[in-house]
């Protein structure tokens, strides 16, 4: 999936991921250089904002994701960024809203 189309789908549902905890949406990987194949799946982390946040929210907002991509997306909250790839994951990213 070109990096244009899923900004702009994931734009289009800014509220509705909103309403499922997601204050933040950042993309990075291959499709955010725009060099993603047909099986390249959708790298995205994302800010939470409710302290309470939790695997079963995680594993909604990845399964919505997935569902409005149309494409297999691995989420991860910027907490769970490697320590040892998180500043380049951060530092590359486009931050989507």
């Amino acid at each position: 999936m070109k990096r244009d189309a899923v900004l702009h789908t994931l734009r289009n549902h800014e509220a509705e991921l909103k309403k499922l905890g997601v204050e933040r949406l950042y993309l990075f990987g291959s499709v955010s250089r725009d060099e993603a194949e047909a099986h390249s799946d959708i790298d995205l982390f994302f800010d939470f904002n409710d302290p309470k946040f939790s695997l079963i929210e995680l594993i909604s907002v990845q399964n919505h994701l997935s569902h409005l991509l149309q494409n297999p997306a691995d989420v991860m909250t910027r907490g769970s960024l490697h320590p040892a790839l998180r500043a380049g994951i951060e530092q590359s990213a486009l931050q989507v809203f």
